[in-house]
């Protein structure tokens, strides 16, 4: 079995629950603009809601999907 960073490869989800409700994701990659060379495993495996500037998040932080539609909604 091959290991991601010390995480079986079949363990590791294909979407984050993290990352995919976030607006800065690049659909099915585990990029985004914060992190154009790939998404810590750490944000990416949920560990860390990335709500708070994390080392090499290029100054974005996660802004969630729906937060957009909710105030429209109100």
């Amino acid at each position: 079995m091959r290991k991601v960073h010390g995480i079986e490869s079949d363990h590791i989800p294909q979407v984050s629950k993290v990352c995919g409700a976030c607006v800065h994701w690049r659909t099915m990659r585990r990029v985004c603009k914060a992190f154009p060379d790939g998404i810590p495993m750490e944000i990416w495996m949920g560990e860390n809601l990335h709500t708070k500037p994390y080392p090499g998040d290029n100054g974005i932080q996660f802004e969630d999907v729906r937060k957009p539609a909710l105030a429209e909604a109100s």
